[in-house]
């Protein structure tokens, strides 16, 4: 990823950063997993468009559920919530 111009995070090594123009791109990796967000949809499809060269892989589209954290979109905010997993913990 840095060879493409991301950063590794300092607190997280699975989180790579890109900033251009302005705009940020962010990737994090956990296992056989990735989101990747930002604003900065041009980059986010260039890199989508990489990963897929490098690796097998699907889109899922817009993120609902990663490590236990369920989101939820709303027009002005995003909601996170581990809600589901506390139930799954106690079921």
């Amino acid at each position: 990823m840095k060879k493409y111009g991301y950063h590794q995070g300092n607190s997280d090594h699975t989180l790579f950063i890109k900033r251009r123009d302005g705009k940020i791109t962010l990737l994090i990796i956990y296992v056989d997993g990735m989101v990747v967000t930002g604003d900065d949809v041009v980059e986010m499809v260039k890199l989508q468009k990489y990963l897929a060269l490098e690796f097998e892989m699907k889109d899922l589209r817009p993120l609902k559920y990663f490590l236990g954290i369920e989101v939820t979109r709303y027009a002005t905010s995003i909601c996170l919530s581990q809600m589901k997993y506390v139930l799954d913990l106690l079921t």
